[in-house]
Parts: C-alpha cells; sequence; structure tokens
C-alpha cells in the first residue's frame, strides 16, 4: 500500500500591531497560511474621529471594534499581548506575557506613538490625544473645568490636522463658553503644513468671532501645571494643554534592528520588505519608504493589502510587487464651522462635507465589523444612532446637492 504523503505544515506569519496596516494584512492573508496578529488592546479605534468625543458627536462604543472578532473572523488567531523583543534575523519574537512565537515571516505595523520632543513638563503636564481613553481623559477634564464656572484657558500644542480638528470639537461645544480662550501653538511657518497655504487664512477667518489665538513658529520650551512656557520667554496660562505635535516611532523598531541610527523609522525598500531582514515587512506609520508618504490612514490600509500580497509572494518565492502610494483627497473637519476637501492643492469647503467624512468612517467600520449579529449589531446601531442625531438630521444634506449649496465654497483652485 502506497505512503500518504506528509501534510505540510502551513507557514507562519507574525502580524505585530493591529491597527489599520495590520488588520487589513490579516484580513487579506489567505487561511492557507498560521497568521498570528499581536496587538496589546482588545479594540480595533477608528483614530480619524477621536477628536469628535471631546465634543459629544462620537462615542467611544461607536468607535470600537473587537480585534479578536476580526482576526478569527479572517480565519487566524489574535493575541492579547505586547511584543518586547523582536529578532528578525533569527525569526521569533517574545512577548510581556511570556509568549515565544517563532514565524517565517513577519508583518510589522506598530504605528507611532506621541512625540513630546523630550520638552520638560509635557507628560507630566500636558494630555495627547491618540487614542479614545486619551481623548475621553480631555473630554472629562473639560468637563470638570467647565463646572467650576471659572475662565478656561486652552493651550493646544501643534497645528496639524489633529490639532485643528481638536479645536474644532472644541469650539463645538464650548465656543459660547464666557471666559474661554484658546490658544493654538505651531512651530511651523503656519497652521496645517504641508497642505495648501489658504487652509492657515481661512481658519484663522472661522476664528476671528471666537477667542482663538494662534503663535506660528513659535517652540515650546517647557510645560508646567498651569502654564506653557514659550521658547522667546512668554509665559500662556492653561488649565488644559492638549498635545498634538508630531509622532515618535516606537522603541521596538530600534531595539530589534529594524531602524538604525539616525533614522528612528524602519528603512524599507518599496515592496515594503525591511532593508536589513528579507523575512520582515513594516508599514503603516513605522515604514520609511525610499518617498516618504503621509502617515495617514489611506496609506496605511493600502500598504496593509501589499504586505498581504508580498509575503505571500515571499514565501512562495515570487516576484513581489511595488508600492505605489495613490493619491487620495482629504477631509479635514473643524467642528461644525466648516469641513474642508483637500485635493492636491485644490480645496473646496462646505459644512455638507461632514457628510462625506462621516460616509468614509461608516463604510469602513461597516466592512471591519465582524459578521456576527450578537457582536456587532449594539455597536452600529450606535454609530448610525449618533451619525443620524449628530450630523445627518441637522443637515438633511447630501453630497447629491452640494452644487446648489450656498455654503459651497471654492477656496482655492490651481
Amino acid at each position: 500500500m502506497p505512503e500518504r504523503p506528509m501534510k505540510q505544515a502551513r507557514q507562519r506569519i507574525a502580524i505585530i500591531g493591529g491597527n489599520f496596516a495590520g488588520l487589513t494584512a490579516a484580513i487579506k492573508l489567505s487561511r492557507r497560511h498560521e497568521v498570528t496578529v499581536i496587538d496589546p488592546s482588545p479594540h480595533f479605534e477608528w483614530m480619524p474621529n477621536i477628536h469628535e468625543i471631546l465634543s459629544g458627536v462620537k462615542t467611544p462604543q461607536g468607535l470600537r471594534l473587537d480585534r479578536a472578532a476580526i482576526v478569527e473572523q479572517a480565519g487566524h488567531r489574535f493575541v492579547q499581548d505586547q511584543v518586547t523583543e523582536l529578532h528578525p534575523v533569527a525569526r521569533r519574537l517574545l512577548t510581556a506575557g511570556g509568549h515565544e512565537l517563532s514565524f517565517d515571516a513577519c508583518i510589522v505595523a506598530l504605528g507611532a506613538l506621541w512625540n513630546t520632543h523630550g520638552i520638560p513638563g509635557v507628560e507630566r503636564h500636558a494630555l495627547p490625544c491618540r487614542s479614545i481613553a486619551e481623548a475621553l481623559a480631555i473630554e472629562q477634564r473639560l468637563r470638570t473645568l467647565v463646572q467650576q464656572g471659572k475662565p478656561l484657558h486652552i493651550v493646544i500644542v501643534g497645528g496639524g490636522i489633529s490639532g485643528i480638528e481638536v479645536l474644532g470639537e472644541i469650539l463645538r461645544r464650548y465656543r459660547n463658553l464666557p471666559g474661554l480662550s484658546v490658544d493654538v501653538v505651531e512651530a511651523g511657518e503656519r497652521l496645517l503644513p504641508g497642505l495648501p497655504a489658504v487652509l492657515d487664512a481661512d481658519l484663522r477667518r472661522l476664528c476671528q468671532p471666537h477667542a482663538v489665538r494662534f503663535r506660528i513658529g513659535t517652540a515650546i520650551a517647557s510645560v508646567s501645571a498651569g502654564e506653557v512656557h514659550l521658547a522667546d520667554g512668554e509665559r500662556l496660562r492653561s488649565e488644559l494643554t492638549v498635545w498634538t505635535a508630531g509622532l515618535a516611532a516606537p522603541a521596538l523598531l530600534q531595539q530589534s534592528g529594524l531602524a538604525r541610527p539616525p533614522d528612528v523609522w524602519a528603512d524599507v525598500h518599496q515592496t515594503l520588505q525591511s532593508r536589513y531582514s528579507s523575512s520582515t515587512f513594516v508599514i503603516g506609520d513605522a515604514a520609511q519608504l525610499p518617498r516618504a508618504v503621509a502617515k495617514q490612514a489611506y496609506n496605511a490600509i493600502d500598504m496593509g493589502e501589499l504586505a498581504a500580497i508580498n509575503v505571500t509572494c515571499f514565501l512562495g518565492g515570487a516576484q513581489m510587487k511595488l508600492y505605489e502610494p495613490t493619491s487620495k483627497p482629504v477631509l479635514i473637519a473643524f467642528g461644525d464651522l466648516d469641513t474642508y476637501l483637500v485635493a492636491g492643492k485644490n480645496v473646496l469647503a462646505s459644512q455638507a462635507l461632514a457628510g462625506a467624512k462621516e460616509g468614509v468612517f461608516q463604510l469602513f467600520m461597516s466592512q471591519m465589523a465582524p459578521c456576527s449579529v450578537r457582536q456587532s449589531l449594539p455597536a452600529a446601531r450606535e454609530r448610525l444612532w449618533q451619525s443620524w442625531r449628530q450630523l445627518a438630521w441637522p443637515q438633511l444634506l447630501s453630497l447629491a446637492e452640494m452644487p446648489r449649496l450656498a455654503d459651497r465654497r471654492v477656496v482655492r483652485v490651481l
């Protein structure tokens, strides 16, 4: 009787990080592989809208999905743990919980951390806004300060997209509060660096009726319990300091040798394969491509899809594909005062565009949500109710009506 051929073991793929890039890669990878996703948090969080927690437009439940359910639905395994050691050459990793995992290929999707820039007092006295928990902490601090009935001075450090959207939500909820003042401090030459300069002027125009001051080209020297000290010697009173100034690379990138000084992000080829380990692919915010791309969710999703393809090609000995960044429009919400659609150097502004940003959120969350009704329905119902009550009902507008909207403004076309 002829012997039966031995069943070939499935190739093992480890994915470190379960945010946009890591989860997308996991979903796209075939069940033919033994895929393990490792992340310390049980929840995937839709970060592009966490600023709306500050105004109550969004709730934590509506912005979260169950990571384990998503990964398991894709036919893979989820481990809730923190990777503490990664050895790309030896193809193994260790976790804080004592797990040791060997792999044939690894996808590193660690994301980014908040960047204090080593400025004294930031970690102790400033609040970052990089997660739902952090946004909740800011919202709770705001409510406590408002209840005290005293003049409220807020400093937002960072005039990029995160800082501007935080400002918009504070104005949405509290712009009529007596005694409120907000200082926005940006080290660059203007608000929203890297985007059309006309946005700076338009945001200033929208803020003229409100107690908002913009301090551009200004560095922070230190932060204390009640003040922000500027490098020029000026001191800003601050009962609440929100820190949105830049991103920092996770230490694991350098500890594992995927990032080598003076670089802090992981150098990758255009295939997303590490320059220092052929079996390791780095995607999302952690990756440093030959030609830099914006650290935005849409790029992370595209990288996740390509990483799944290229890891499969690598393990099968096939030729890998190159990552070709696609130009996508950016939606920037400024509370209920306006929303901008930025496509290259063209800018369209309308309050109705808030519905477009909401549509992107709803579509992605619906696609990612587990099929199990018991797991996904409560959160989906909460998201839909919040969207209708806070956005759809007040406006009753659709994108089909955009050409007839009275507030539609072409801010700049080049």
